[in-house]
């Protein structure tokens, strides 16, 4: 019996290290969790926008209301958001978007979806509209760093309400936190990447990766 218990022991303490092990989900090489002025995993976010971001950024701001985030503006007609919790929590990002976008350019929807698959694998659900002049794709990527059990609750989760609407499709890349909240589950951690084809062409893509709940420390997203 005390073997077997120390041999649970041993594949619980691996399948923790492995969890560890995953690479955090980023956009712009900055992942979720990153803390606004303290270090995460011997990285600090003004670091970040020096050394990796720093050739290709136009001009970045910090806002303060409704709460604490930044708004970068990079080459290639990108911007991102970062969104900070509350200061108990850390000041940690629980929203990063970035937006891209593709007009003038030939980007092909399959090679935005291949890029996607790339950078976060698999999806773990996928909504499509498809019609003859536009069409819409909505992929969701949970954090692989989840512990299995969290993970599948929000699975389960998903199977009831991310049954999104044609009309949600469409709209998706304007919906706000609290819209989504109701889509993805106030539980919902992981990348969420909307793309917009029309007539064959990207016209534009926004990935997202977000905590729901993180986001609560400073927004109601329960609320009708």
């Amino acid at each position: 019996m005390r073997r077997l218990a120390l041999a649970c022991v041993a594949l619980l303490a691996a399948a923790q290290i492995a969890l560890a092990e995953e690479p955090r989900q980023r956009v712009m090489n900055i992942p979720l969790d990153m803390p606004l002025n303290e270090p995460l995993d011997g990285e600090v976010l003004e670091g970040i926008y020096q050394e990796k971001l720093g050739d290709i950024l136009r001009d970045s701001v910090l806002i303060n209301a409704p709460s604490p985030h930044i708004e970068s503006r990079f080459t290639e007609n990108r911007s991102l958001q970062l969104w900070f919790s509350s200061e108990g929590d850390g000041r940690r990002v629980f929203w990063a978007r970035l937006t891209q976008g593709f007009e003038g350019k030939d980007m092909k929807p399959e090679d935005a979806l291949a890029n996607f698959d790339a950078t976060f694998g698999k999806p773990d659900r996928i909504a499509e509209l498809a019609g003859e002049y536009g069409s819409f794709w909505i992929l969701l990527k949970l954090d692989p760093r989840l512990p299995e059990a969290r993970r599948a609750t929000i699975l389960k989760q998903l199977d009831a309400s991310f049954n999104p609407t044609p009309s949600q499709i469409a709209d998706f890349g304007l919906t706000d936190l609290r819209t989504r909240a109701r889509l993805l589950t106030p539980d919902y951690r992981g990348a969420v990447f909307f793309l917009a084809a029309f007539k064959g062409k990207v016209g534009s893509v926004q990935t997202d990766l977000i905590d729901m709940v993180r986001a609560q420390t400073v927004l109601n997203l329960t609320a009708p």
